[in-house]
């Protein structure tokens, strides 16, 4: 038996076959128009009318995120009352008309490429293909976070290099190229910026955006000062972050002292409230140090000091030791009274501009460069090959004094890898110029 449009039902569609009668089920697709038995000794036909809705084709095949399409067809109904419409397992929510030979809607956010299908009262239409060219975000993990974790983001239609694409935490808060880790078509690691918030993170690619998924951003702890615990730990996983430490104190309306006791494999950077220069040299032994701090650069309410194990930073392996304890406010003619402590700078710490030592060297996937910038203002940071041609821009831009970090993936400005051999980053920072020399082994 063969139904109008070339729809012939399946051996279980069939409920009775007799010499006078035939029992079969309307196979999904077919139209109204003739129907044909047919046998061995030849074949019949007869008219036959079917309400079932029919997708004859749609326009354009393939869109993005909120691109208008037209489905083709019959028996929609004259008006959409209770019909919908599915792509996969995503329904349309947004229609632009609604007659009985056409639909016209915009494809929804995160949806994903499948089969189109119309339903009505009347019953559900066969089923045409429709790509969608946009993001797709399925997942993210874990849902939990605080700012420098890691988040995974997973889904399709990501495109296999960023470009111009990013993720986009609330509120309105985009990664900088540093945080991120890989970008792939079907997965993105990024980690999460120090300015995100709890809310709904999405991708957006040159092709659209996708839909959102919520992730929650803790605060980061504040210990309060004075404490006597050891804050720094190694291996990592322990209870605090192993990159940081943050302490908290509320201003006293005159310059205060800080100290603490340190043992370090690597450098440590101080800042105070987000900004500074100082760093504590290594140490292989417990050695106190301490610090005058201005009313220049305290708050009137509450001011925060973090220690940060530089080498720790953007690094998922091979964490260098550290351990910090007694940690403690002082007034500053208190603090010179401490047996054995050294100062670690005066109230007005000296910053030259310039690179730090690049890490790990050589590098096979991704290089950090630590960079120090002695004023405020605009930076330019780009990589440069032996011949004398840029290979890519990291930085170009207004930068805080300080000291920062940026990473470099090996690739182009466009994408491609680069290949073996020496390089060298360069910083511009008004009228100086600094270098220093990356090996790029594949």
């Amino acid at each position: 038996m063969v139904f109008y449009g070339g729809s012939e039902p399946g051996s279980s569609q069939y409920a009775n076959w007799s010499d006078t009668q035939i029992q079969v089920r309307i196979p999904t697709g077919a139209r109204s128009g003739n129907l044909q038995v047919v046998t061995a000794r030849g074949s019949a036909t007869a008219g036959l009318t079917i309400t079932s809705p029919w997708v004859g084709s749609i326009s354009p095949q393939s869109g993005r995120t909120n691109i208008l399409v037209t489905i083709f067809g019959e028996n929609f109904g004259s008006s959409r009352g209770n019909g919908s419409v599915r792509i996969g397992r995503t329904a349309v929510s947004s229609f632009s008309s609604w007659t009985n030979t056409t639909i016209k809607f915009r494809i929804p956010p995160n949806a994903q490429s499948g089969n189109l299908s119309v339903s009505t009262s009347e019953g559900t239409s066969n089923t045409v293909s429709l790509e969608v060219t946009s993001p797709y975000l399925s997942r993210v993990s874990p849902t939990r976070v605080k700012p420098g974790d890691r988040l995974t983001l997973t889904g399709t239609n990501f495109r296999n290099t960023r470009g111009t694409g990013y993720v986009l935490f609330s509120r309105n808060v985009r990664p900088s190229s540093a945080e991120y880790v890989t970008w792939s078509d079907r997965r993105i690691v990024v980690e999460v910026p120090d300015r995100a918030q709890s809310g709904d993170v999405k991708v957006v690619t040159l092709y659209g955006s996708s839909g959102t998924r919520p992730v929650e951003v803790e605060s980061e702890s504040v210990e309060p000062l004075p404490s006597r615990g050891i804050f720094g730990y190694s291996p990592p996983g322990l209870t605090k972050n192993p990159k940081r430490v943050r302490f908290a104190f509320g201003g006293i309306g005159e310059d205060v002292a800080i100290s603490w006791t340190l043992k370090n494999d690597s450098e440590v950077g101080i800042l105070i409230n987000g900004s500074g220069g100082w760093t504590v040299p290594v140490s292989d032994d417990w050695k106190t140090w301490w610090l005058i701090l201005s009313q220049a650069y305290l708050n009137s309410g509450q001011n925060v000091i973090e220690f940060r194990n530089n080498a720790n930073q953007n690094r998922s392996a091979n964490y260098t030791r550290w351990q910090l304890k007694d940690v403690k406010l002082w007034k500053p003619f208190d603090a010179k009274a401490i047996a054995g402590a050294k100062l670690l700078s005066n109230s007005t710490p000296v910053l030259d501009s310039g690179f730090g030592h690049p890490f790990p060297t050589p590098f096979n996937a991704t290089v950090t460069i630590p960079f120090t910038i002695a004023v405020s203002g605009q930076v330019r940071i780009s990589v440069y090959n032996l011949m004398g041609q840029q290979v890519r821009v990291l930085r170009d831009g207004w930068m805080e004094a300080g000291t920062h970090q940026l990473r470099w993936d090996g690739r182009t400005d466009s994408g491609a890898e680069s290949a073996s051999g020496v390089y060298w980053a360069l910083l511009q920072a008004g009228e100086l110029a600094r270098s220093t020399k990356l090996v790029l082994i594949r």
